[in-house]
């Protein structure tokens, strides 16, 4: 069986490039980039099993992948689709266009760190790609989904969560995990690299639009043969990009944004969950990824670094809330700050004799409490009086 990895080049219109981008644009090596379908100067990763390897049987070619949810697999369109209208074997982002689709159960997935004969595959049922007409432009368009025939469990590899809420910075720090080359020679292709210490360049609009779309951003440096599909992750592990091209020696890597293609992820993602026959993923019905909003609440603290969320409220480590990331069972989001304050505990019930006699009496003015007919309880001011006060203490202890 052969591993081969397609290789396609890009013309980098860099004469072109505006000076919103740094000077990793503006200065080329030359006017040559490619689409290199590993990590160069990275390090092996047996542990990031959810960036699985991606072997294309019908063109005998190897690319990388996203495991976003159990049988979710974002990857790039090029790693599924074919192209035209290239020139000299060249792609141009005013000409190349992506054509037929290749069959998605002839498309495999591993979560192993080698793509080998060895490893274990996952097979391909379904190729979800973008919508609209002109997604069969390959330059902004660089993005599909792989819906395995099977459920990868959790025990085997976590799915990653993808930014689809909060978009990128320039300057942002990432890093890039693949199952690329090492470098322009196909070095090494077929095992799981990862690189660290990356850093954006440029983002959608705030680079040069003959190069680079609003759906796509730049990243730093790494980028090879086999990598395309694979993921830049920001430093809460979140899947940024989709490695799309790049120049020659592994330069100048163009990622597909996925906070530009949101919509479409979560839609998909919740088509492959209906067809598992599993709960999708909370991410996918717009609660937050920030991993804050799901962290416990409760443990004791006095100062806000003792907890995870940085958070520490009357007493108790907390966390931000908001009407879809809503708070655990006895806390309830209050309005400022926006963190999940505890309930007040109910008022005890005294069990004697003197309750009895207190509701007895002939000259009260109560009568006896019919639980079966609730009544509203209102807030007196003396009451309101005593919540403001508390919302000022929880303002000045919230770290």
């Amino acid at each position: 069986m052969s591993f081969c990895s397609p290789r396609v080049t890009l013309i980098l219109a860099l004469g072109l490039a505006s000076t919103a981008c740094s000077s990793a644009l503006e200065e080329p090596p030359d006017e040559i980039g490619e689409t290199r379908d590993a990590i160069q100067d990275g390090y092996l990763d047996s542990g990031d099993r959810a960036v699985v390897g991606i072997y294309n049987a019908e063109i005998g070619a190897i690319c990388t992948g996203s495991l976003i949810a159990p049988n979710v697999v974002l990857t790039a369109r090029h790693c599924v689709s074919d192209m035209a209208n290239e020139l000299d074997g060249q792609i141009t982002c005013r000409s190349t266009t992506f054509t037929d689709t290749h069959l998605a159960r002839r498309i495999f997935a591993t979560t192993d760190a080698e793509i080998g004969t060895s490893a274990r595959y996952y097979g391909g049922s379904e190729l979800v790609l973008l919508p609209g007409s002109g997604a069969d432009r390959f330059c902004g368009n660089d993005q599909a989904i792989l819906i395995l025939d099977e459920l990868v469990p959790e025990s085997e590899a976590v799915p990653l969560v993808p930014r689809v809420d909060v978009p990128l910075a320039k300057g942002e720090e990432y890093y890039a995990v693949g199952f690329g080359a090492t470098n322009d020679m196909s070095t090494g292709a077929g095992l799981r690299r990862r690189r660290d210490n990356l850093f954006i360049d440029c983002v959608s609009d705030g680079c040069p639009a003959s190069v680079v779309k609003p759906t796509e951003w730049v990243g730093d440096t790494g980028i090879c043969e086999g990598d395309s599909g694979g993921p830049s992750l920001d430093l809460m592990h979140r899947v940024i990009g989709v490695t799309s091209r790049g120049a020659e020696r592994c330069e100048y890597p163009i990622y597909g944004y996925v906070y530009g293609w949101a919509e479409w992820i979560k839609e998909a993602t919740l088509h492959a969950a209906r067809l598992g026959g599993y709960e999708a993923p909370r991410w996918a019905s717009g609660f937050p990824t920030d991993p804050v909003y799901s962290a416990e609440v409760g443990a004791a603290c006095t100062q806000p670094e003792q907890c995870l969320t940085n958070a520490c409220l009357d007493g108790y480590c907390t966390r931000p809330c908001s009407e879809v990331a809503t708070c655990p069972s006895g806390y309830s989001c209050n309005e400022e700050p926006g963190f999940c304050a505890k309930l007040p505990e109910p008022p005890l019930e005294d069990d004697g004799a003197d309750e009895d006699d207190a509701w007895s009496g002939s000259c009260s003015i109560h009568s006896r409490p019919d639980p079966t007919k609730p009544v509203p309880w209102l807030l007196g001011a003396a009451g309101l009086g005593a919540v403001a006060g508390l919302r000022r203490r929880r303002r000045e202890r919230l770290g």
